[in-house]
C-alpha cells in the first residue's frame, strides 16, 4: 500500500505576488504536489511551474493534466527538460485528451472523435518520452532525465496507455456530459469507479502494484452536518443519490476524522493514494493532510 501523496490544483493569479503566494501557501498547509490546468484563459502550465519552484523547496510540480491535442511531442519533450531543470528536477507531466471542444474550436484544433484524440495523445506520450530518453536526438547534450509521467481519464483506451506507458495513473471519475461543449462533467458512483479502476488493473498485470493511482476530488465539505452537505451537493449532481453522493470517490463530506476514515476506506478499495483537491478546498483540506501524515 502506498503512503498518501496530497495535491492541490491551483488556479490562475493575476500577478507574480499573488501566484507566489498561493504557492508557498500551499506548501506550508502540507501539499506534496502544486498542480496546473491546461486550460485557453487560464495561465500557461510550464512558466507557472518554474515561478512556483522559485518560492518553494520540497514540493513537487506537475501539470494536471496537458491537453496532448495542443502540444508538438518534440517541442513538448524540449519544454518538459527545460522545465524539470528549472525546478531542480522536481516536475511531473500529466497529460491527457483535452475535453473542453469549445477549447479545441478556439485554438483551432481538430475535435475530432474520442479515438482520434485518444490517438493523439499515445502519440505524444510515445514520442515525448522516447525524446526524454534520448535527448541527443533533439541536440542536448546533457545526461537524460525522465520526470515521473501521469496519463489521466476514464475510457478504455486511456486506463490501457497508461497501464502501458504511467508512472501515475489519475481516473478522472467523471464523465464528459453528453453534447457538452464547456467541458461540463457528471459525477461516476462508486461502482462505476470500482468497475474502471479494476479495467485498468487487468490491464496493468504486473505493473499494477507499481503505478501510483489519483483521484481528484471535486468537492470537499469540511462539516460537522454531513447529511445537510451531502444533500446540498446532490442537488447540483440530480443524476445521483444522496447515497451515491456520499459514496463518490470524487466526493469528501464530513468531519476531519471523517473524511480521513473515508480515504483510508477509498484507499483500500481502490488503491487511491495520491489525492487531489481544488483551490478552493485547499485550506479546509489541510487538517485531513495533518491527520494522515505517515499512512
Amino acid at each position: 500500500m502506498k503512503e498518501f501523496r496530497f495535491g492541490v490544483n491551483l488556479n490562475s493569479a493575476t500577478g507574480h505576488r499573488e501566484w507566489t503566494d498561493k504557492c508557498r501557501a500551499a506548501e506550508s498547509l502540507g501539499y506534496d504536489v502544486l498542480t496546473v490546468p491546461d486550460h485557453l484563459g487560464v495561465q500557461a502550465p510550464f512558466p507557472a511551474l518554474v515561478a512556483a519552484a522559485a518560492v518553494t523547496r520540497r514540493v513537487r510540480l506537475a501539470t494536471f493534466v496537458l491537453n496532448s491535442a495542443f502540444w508538438n511531442p518534440v517541442l513538448l519533450a524540449r519544454e518538459v527538460m527545460t522545465t524539470d531543470r528549472l525546478t531542480d528536477r522536481r516536475l511531473e507531466v500529466g497529460l491527457g485528451t483535452g475535453y473542453v471542444r469549445s477549447e479545441f474550436d478556439k485554438a483551432g484544433v481538430e475535435w475530432g472523435t474520442a479515438g482520434s484524440r485518444v490517438d493523439r495523445l499515445e502519440e505524444t506520450v510515445i514520442g515525448m518520452t522516447r525524446l526524454l530518453d534520448h535527448p541527443r536526438e533533439l541536440g542536448d547534450t546533457l545526461p537524460p532525465s525522465r520526470p515521473p509521467v501521469l496519463i489521466g481519464g476514464n475510457g478504455d483506451r486511456v486506463l490501457r496507455l497508461a497501464a502501458r506507458h504511467a508512472d501515475v495513473v489519475a481516473f478522472t471519475g467523471a464523465v464528459l456530459k453528453r453534447g457538452a461543449t464547456r467541458g461540463t462533467l457528471e459525477l461516476l458512483d462508486a461502482s462505476a469507479v470500482d468497475e474502471r479502476v479494476a479495467r485498468f488493473a487487468a490491464a496493468a498485470g504486473d505493473r499494477a502494484s507499481g503505478i501510483e493511482r489519483n483521484i481528484l476530488v471535486q468537492a470537499v465539505m469540511v462539516t460537522a452536518r454531513r447529511k445537510d452537505a451531502v444533500e446540498s451537493v446532490r442537488r447540483r449532481m440530480p443524476h445521483l443519490t444522496a447515497e451515491q453522493v456520499a459514496d463518490a470517490p470524487t466526493v469528501l463530506i464530513g468531519s476531519v476524522k471523517e473524511i480521513t476514515a473515508q480515504l483510508l476506506e477509498r484507499r483500500d478499495r481502490y488503491g487511491f493514494s495520491y489525492i487531489s483537491v481544488h483551490e478552493p478546498a485547499m485550506t479546509a483540506f489541510a487538517p485531513v493532510i495533518e491527520s494522515l501524515a505517515g499512512y
